[in-house]
């Protein structure tokens, strides 16, 4: 019984082991060679306790000690062969980035109606509200989970799952989280509990933790970035990153993705660019961070002491809504951290491609302090900006919130005029401001070609009725264009009527049926 005790001992603690810390079975992740090097240690420690002569060495010690040599060197050797002088040139082509000079083509033209205004703090205060509405004792049993930006029927939404609140009310409601939260993006109006009973949850425990359910499928991947998602049926999934490592024990490589049903904890593994289409994310944030840093610290080599041509982002990362797809993105700028950008990052989370553009101009930041400048007098905070292209000018767009957190308007601003930047207490109102804005600065891209060249249409009033408060909207005769006027700018649209002849300024935009007023006369009121 003593011979064998050590190997129980071993053997009960490799179990523990795997069970409570679950590493990742596979050589090319650190736990499990630290996990077997500690267990050879206390087998070695154990068989070696009444050795007094070389001689009494038996087989089993000298098996373990020589499996113990080879393990310790495999880590020494992992460890090295891990390092950036080894690693560089495969960290640097991890992301699959592709330079591009049109930012049309990297940033469509803005679809107002799909605008994402909401950022996950607005949306988790949304979804308080709703649960609070629903059955105030909710949030004493539960907690809002990590929120996922995701397109649901080709509309942008917040997600948020419930999650148990702590050991002891996992206790008493296992198995009974009521649902989840859908939050438009775009409409603050716009909120849903989704009643959807399901069991397993990152904060739940054994079985219904999320990861420990698919640790014994899946123990040959690293497991990462567990967001909630939504399929276009209305159903909620979680969607787990799984990945291996490229060199030794680093440089993360996205393998696939694993969704999992919340109800029967069923799951399916998809290979990278297999997944279902409904599926916004199989590369985290998190992945995109690490494979810029990549990109931007060995751009010109390993060996590079004067710093010269290395990049670095902005300190944050903001979304961009493109192709009914939600894309990441960030400026760049040199490791000087200047005040100015070389360039926007806009990366696919889907397919781990990125597309480069060269725009230099101001940073996240800068824009954030011009909007914050012109309500400095109200106090009012911008949230970290949006990147949009507005008639081909690429631009900023915040909200602006007031002490309590509310939205009390919007600004945009242009990243490569510091002059132009505008806002508004309404969308609308901030547009059509910061369209004036960039007439009067000049633009530098579609917009510059028409600040003395605006389109003008003079007639007939046909229709003229109120759009929402504060706006008219007007048609006239034989035209099928609809104008937006704000009375506030031009007060004589509230005494406009049907046969009034009217001259109306408008930038030139295509593909439209419907154009703010950037001038307005009414030649009938005298």
């Amino acid at each position: 019984m003593k011979k064998i005790m050590p190997i129980l001992l071993g053997l009960l603690l490799l179990v523990v082991s795997i069970y409570f810390f679950m590493p990742v079975l596979s050589f090319k992740f650190i736990q499990l060679p630290l996990i077997l090097l500690g267990v050879l240690f206390i087998f070695l420690i154990t068989t070696f306790v009444g050795v007094k002569q070389p001689e009494d060495i038996g087989i089993k010690q000298k098996i373990a000690s020589g499996l113990f040599i080879i393990m310790l060197a495999y880590i020494l050797i992992a460890f090295i062969g891990s390092s950036s002088f080894f690693t560089w040139k495969t960290k640097l082509k991890e992301l699959n980035i592709k330079e591009i000079s049109s930012f049309d083509e990297s940033v469509p033209n803005v679809d107002m109606q799909n605008l994402v205004i909401l950022d996950e703090e607005d949306a988790r205060r949304a979804s308080e509200k709703l649960i609070t509405e629903k059955d105030p004792s909710m949030g004493s049993l539960f907690q809002i989970g990590e929120g996922t930006l995701s397109v649901v029927n080709d509309k942008p939404y917040w997600v948020f799952p419930l999650e148990y609140r702590g050991f002891f009310k996992w206790i008493s409601n296992r198995g009974e989280i009521p649902g989840f939260l859908k939050v438009s993006a775009t409409n603050f109006n716009e909120a849903e509990f989704v009643s959807y009973q399901f069991a397993v949850s990152p904060t739940g425990y054994f079985s219904d933790d999320l990861k420990r359910s698919l640790y014994f499928k899946y123990a040959q991947y690293g497991l990462t970035d567990f967001s909630f998602e939504v399929d276009d049926e209305g159903k909620g999934y979680w969607v787990v990153t799984a990945y291996t490592h490229d060199t030794w024990i680093s440089t993360m490589k996205v393998t696939g993705t694993i969704i999992v049903d919340p109800v029967t904890k069923a799951s399916t593994f998809y290979p990278v660019n297999e997944q279902p289409k409904w599926v916004d994310r199989v590369y985290s944030m998190e992945t995109f961070n690490a494979q810029l840093d990549w990109y931007g610290r060995y751009v010109n080599g390993w060996w590079n002491p004067s710093d010269e041509g290395k990049l670095t982002d902005t300190d944050g990362k903001g979304y961009v809504f493109k192709d009914g797809e939600i894309y990441f993105y960030t400026g760049l700028t040199s490791v000087g951290k200047d005040s100015a950008t070389t360039g926007f990052v806009i990366y696919n989370p889907r397919t781990g491609e990125a597309y480069y553009n060269r725009i230099s101009g101001s940073i996240e930041q800068k824009a954030v302090g011009l909007m914050e400048e012109l309500v400095q007098n109200a106090g009012y905070k911008a949230s970290y900006p949006y990147l949009l292209n507005i008639n081909g000018e690429a631009t900023y767009f915040s909200t602006l919130k007031g002490n309590s957190g509310n939205v009390v308007g919007y600004a945009f601003a242009s990243v490569q005029n510091y002059k132009a930047v505008a806002w508004g207490k309404t969308l609308r109102e901030a547009q059509t401001e910061y369209n004036r804005a960039l007439l009067r600065e000049g633009g530098t891209n579609a917009l510059s070609d028409q600040t003395l060249d605006l389109k003008k249409e003079k007639g007939t009033i046909s229709r003229i009725g109120t759009l929402t408060e504060g706006y008219y909207i007007i048609k006239l005769e034989n035209d099928d264009m609809l104008y937006v006027v704000n009375s506030e700018e031009f007060p004589m649209v509230s005494l406009s009527q049907s046969g009034d002849q009217v001259t109306i300024s408008h930038l030139k935009i295509d593909g439209t049926g419907k154009v703010d007023a950037i001038e307005y006369i009414n030649h009938s009121i005298k």
